[in-house]
């Protein structure tokens, strides 16, 4: 049977391999294929490109029509697309960025002075979610202005101090001061520097912690037209500044400088970049002489107001005229900014314009949303008291002056 076997496999015709006379057909194939296949992918390219192109013309076109009717119905196109943008950004965000939002909490357990933990990425966390939150309603440029007329809204009396405060700071609002530099420390997301370089003419730099308001600034500046004469960098201003001595005309901050840490370093810093006889305007949270640290009345509603607009430190505004003599400058101008001394008007407006917010966060918005809108609206109400007594407000205004000083 071996020998059978033997014979019968000595004798069976061996099988072709299957290999050996496929691989030509296949590559004559493969090549054909190819050939075809690049035929189809390019013309499969070229059909997405003009798709492509025919819906950002269709959708550009359907936005512009949309924009413009909006535009004639009387619409603020402008702050309906900032809104639905921050609102998409608040829908959207994840459970680590809230997280990290809602630790960031711990900037205002005292001050910067209790090391607890605390340090700049908290900041960063912070304003990730709040700079979203403002632009909501009418605070994309990040403050409560002072209150200059009774009879506009909030974003009118922004406009009416930071014409106020360019002439307080020798750049009049009449676009005559094509050769000065401005410096804005704390620029947010360079609103309020765009503002300034198109009333005055200068040319304006600002600098802010946080890359992402950096960002919008950069990227709107651009699209607006004002990229060539405002300029935006990440920075900390509690650091040395990226200038030179002496390269600023002018400079300002908008309720930025609760975050110094060395109130006189920050003030020589910016007396050094500033130019021989050039005013700096400082606008702020502060606590007034009315306020009572052995009352507690007054503690809770300073504690809860400070959350409520990023404030981690709580000075009286004698502290910051010091600070400023003590790095060189004169105090020309020390007071409460809005007329009859009360913002209460504004920031009550401010929160109705958030009624519509807490509605839909019950639906679009992560649940913790709910929490944290619920513990805004509680410190908007502390706000509110503190203006009502008098005890603090984030509408004090200083302005000094680097020597040669006026007459």
């Amino acid at each position: 049977n071996c020998c059978r076997q033997r014979r019968i496999s000595r004798s069976r015709p061996s099988k072709p391999s299957a290999l050996r006379y496929r691989v030509p057909v296949t590559n004559t194939h493969l090549s054909k294929n190819n050939t075809s296949t690049r035929a189809s992918t390019s013309t499969n390219q070229s059909t997405m490109s003009l798709a492509v192109k025919t819906l950002t013309t269709l959708s550009s076109t359907m936005g512009s029509t949309v924009e413009y009717t909006l535009t004639l119905l009387g619409f603020d196109t402008y702050r309906l697309k900032t809104r639905a943008k921050s609102f998409w950004a608040l829908a959207t965000m994840t459970e680590t960025e809230i997280d990290s939002y809602l630790g960031s909490y711990i900037l205002f357990d005292g001050d910067w002075s209790n090391d607890n933990g605390k340090n700049y990425s908290h900041i960063v966390d912070y304003y990730h979610v709040i700079n979203h939150l403002c632009a909501m309603g009418n605070v994309e440029k990040m403050y409560i202005p002072p209150l200059r007329d009774a009879t506009v809204g909030l974003v009118a009396n922004q406009d009416l101090y930071e014409e106020k405060m360019m002439a307080d700071i020798g750049l009049e609002p009449d676009g005559s001061h094509k050769t000065k530099k401005v410096l804005d420390i704390g620029c947010g997301r360079g609103r309020i520097a765009m503002h300034t370089a198109t009333a005055t003419g200068a040319m304006v730099e600002g600098i802010n912690l946080d890359p992402s308001q950096i960002d919008n600034a950069q990227h709107y500046s651009d699209k607006i037209g004002l990229g060539d004469v405002t300029n935006f960098r990440v920075g900390n201003l509690n650091d040395k500044l990226p200038f030179a001595d002496e390269t600023f005309d002018a400079s300002y901050e908008v309720q930025a400088f609760t975050y110094m840490k060395d109130k006189v370093a920050v003030f020589k810093e910016i007396y050094r970049v500033l130019k021989p006889g050039a005013k700096f305007s400082y606008l702020d949270w502060v606590l007034l002489d009315n306020y009572d640290p052995a009352n507690p009345v007054h503690v809770d509603h300073v504690n809860r107001t400070m959350p409520f607009i990023g404030a981690v430190d709580n000075p009286r505004y004698q502290e910051i005229e010091a600070a400023m003599t003590k790095a060189g400058f004169r105090v020309l101008l020390s007071e409460d900014a809005s007329i009859g001394g009360h913002q209460g008007p504004l920031i009550n407006s401010e929160r109705k314009t958030y009624w519509w917010l807490r509605s839909f966060a019950r639906f679009f918005l992560p649940r913790r949303f709910i929490k944290m809108l619920r513990r805004l609206r509680e410190d908007a109400e502390s706000f509110v008291e503190a203006d009502r007594l008098r005890i603090a407000t984030t509408s004090y205004q200083i302005v000094c002056q680097k020597p040669p000083f006026d007459k």
